[in-house]
């Protein structure tokens, strides 16, 4: 060997070798991505929405890498633009035990830490981050398309940026030619106890307590769901509940769904005061709420209240005002058994309930819906639906649980973290097809008593009651404190706005395959952990076939070429967007004149 060479080759050797580049991916916003997950072939996004609709998908970070942060465009096309886009770091908790037999142990991503929040729009900690050696991180991308947006296909980027180097991902967006509405169609009522805020956000109180409540209803109307409760007030305090919560209630709170209004209004006060009630019915009626005012009679009786308790709660609700609804948790079996169905407005069944697996000779299998009809039958009567521990147990198999209860609780609409992302969207699918009209959840933010950000276990369940987490600038940073959604609050919005598709496509004229489809999807209640391409495949025929009903036209890209391949022409998709937002201020200049 040459001397010359000898000393080149020995520091070459201990040279160190270069870091290998993290893989930058994509992947779509119905599933969970875990750390171990392996890097994809995919790098673009390709996205449908209708207008006024949220729809995401997940950059992923496949270390290591180190300063991780993420900048996205507004997309474009000759049409117009879409510039509401949200960036989210996916916050990762550490699970001790699985929730059933279909959950999992170990580290799971939940909770949105935003990058700008949604709520008071301020900058948050969301970046940078680092990504460990074979670890895969996620960030959550969100669009929300304007209701007003020209149906067409828009296209932009998003911008990767860590030390190592620089990614561009390019987005497509198909726009459908139909509108959601800001409103939810299916009512809900999702609880928030009232010592869950002063738990979670260092024992908040009086004013600001009651503005910290309402920042979280206001998240709430932006996922479609209706946080309703007002129990920060005194239900002799109406005008405290005017000053902090109508905004909610007549469409005027700051939403990024514009006009988005509360679809029911928990009576805060005592069940048997009938001057109380009436007061809250004359206030309502004035202000034209009437319709959503419900007293919250009993929750699953005998466990809260007697059986014959509620017909005098309920009397007094119908004294105070004859359209004042009751609602309890219960089934019609019970109900008609105790002798109180009369009595009950709003009948809410645990969903395991209308349509079970059997084995509980107490409870019949398969489909109950048609025992509702009778009570249906009525005037102003409404079934809502309700899922509770029932979908993972209540029980841990480690705490007492048979194999039969474990094996039991699988498969089910579930709001757990460690179920599928597709289970935590079925909830709405069922009460398309069970006929409901409205859905109860019980609280939304149970684990603040016990550091949300690190264990949210309870009733056996991770998550179990809690869809947010507290969001204290000492954790995410900026200011004011608000509250932080989850993976699973997303999927719920998800599956609100799949009822919304079902729905019009019902109204335009084919409840048929509305139907069809939604059963061939969900076969049953219990059936619920479906591949998420087979949803949106189902999604997409909806669409097309509303299209078709109304007379509208598919999605024109008006684009030609457009993005294909890797990351070689992202550059491109994220500066065409200037030029497309010139094309389009041109062309509204030449039909002006």
């Amino acid at each position: 060997m040459s001397t010359r060479r000898a000393p080149l080759l020995a520091a070459l050797a201990l040279a160190p070798l270069a870091a290998r580049a993290a893989d930058v991916w994509v992947a779509g916003a119905t599933e969970k991505i875990r750390p171990d997950a392996q890097a994809r072939q995919a790098t673009q996004a390709s996205l449908e929405a209708a207008r006024n609709e949220f729809e995401a998908f997940q950059i992923v970070v496949t270390g290591r890498a180190t300063q991780v942060s993420v900048e996205a465009s507004a997309l474009g096309s000759p049409e117009g633009v879409i510039p509401d886009v949200r960036l989210y770091r996916e916050d990762l908790i550490d699970l001790a035990q699985a929730s059933s037999l279909d959950g999992a142990a170990g580290r799971w991503p939940d909770a949105l830490v935003p990058d700008v929040d949604d709520v008071v729009g301020e900058k948050r900690n969301a970046f940078p981050f680092d990504v460990g050696e074979g670890e895969s991180r996620a960030v959550w991308v969100e669009y929300h398309v304007p209701a007003d947006a020209r149906s067409a296909v828009y296209r932009g980027g998003v911008k990767v940026k860590t030390a190592e180097g620089e990614t561009v991902v390019p987005v497509k967006l198909a726009v459908w030619d139909f509108t959601l509405p800001s409103t939810a169609s299916l009512k809900t009522h999702f609880g928030l106890e009232s010592g869950d805020l002063p738990a979670g956000h260092g024992g908040v109180s009086g004013d600001d307590a009651s503005a910290l409540r309402a920042r979280y209803a206001q998240l709430g109307l932006d996922h479609r769901v209706s946080l309703s409760a007002a129990d920060d007030v005194a239900s002799s305090d109406l005008d405290r509940f005017d000053r902090f919560y109508r905004p909610l209630v007549d469409g005027n709170a700051p939403t990024r769904l514009a006009g988005a209004r509360l679809t029911s209004v928990k009576y805060p006060g005592d069940r048997g005061s009938v001057d109380d009630q009436r007061a809250w019915a004359q206030r309502a009626r004035a202000g034209g709420w009437m319709d959503r005012l419900f007293q919250y009679t009993c929750d699953e009786p005998p466990l809260t209240c007697g059986w014959g308790d509620i017909a005098a709660m309920s009397a007094a609700a119908h004294q105070a005002d004859p359209a004042f609804r009751t609602l309890v948790t219960t089934t019609i079996q019970d109900a008609d058994a105790n002798g109180v169905t009369a009595d009950i407005d709003v009948l809410v069944p645990v969903v395991n309930y209308v349509d079970d697996k059997g084995g509980d000779a107490s409870r019949p299998a398969g489909d109950q819906r048609a025992a509702y009809d009778g009570f249906l039958s009525a005037p102003g009567k409404e079934l809502w639906l309700y899922q509770s521990c029932m979908s993972h147990g209540c029980v841990g198999a480690g705490d007492g649980g048979s194999p039969e209860t474990a094996a039991y609780a699988t498969g089910w609409p579930s709001y757990v973290i460690d179920a599928s992302a597709v289970r935590n969207r079925a909830m709405e699918w069922l009460s398309f097809l069970e006929g409901a009209s409205g859905e109860l959840y019980w609280d939304t933010a149970f684990a603040f008593s016990h550091d949300a950000w690190s264990n949210q276990l309870d009733f056996s369940g991770n998550g179990d009651g809690t869809l947010f987490y507290p969001g204290t600038p000492s954790r995410i940073g900026g200011a004011t404190d608000i509250p932080v959604a989850s993976i699973r609050l997303k999927m719920i919005r998800e599956g609100m706005e799949d009822y919304e598709y079902l729905k019009l496509l019902s109204d335009a004229g084919d409840p048929q395959m509305a139907r069809r489809v939604a059963r061939a999807l969900f076969p049953s209640a219990s059936a619920t952990d479906v591949d998420p391409a087979k949803l949106m495949a189902t999604r997409e025929a909806i669409a097309a076939r509303i299209l078709e009903l109304t007379g509208k036209d598919a999605p024109r890209d008006g684009v030609a070429g457009g993005c294909t391949g890797g990351g070689g022409t992202g550059g491109l998709a994220l500066l065409a967007v200037p030029g497309l937002l010139a094309l389009a201020a041109a062309r509204r200049r030449r039909a002006a004149r």
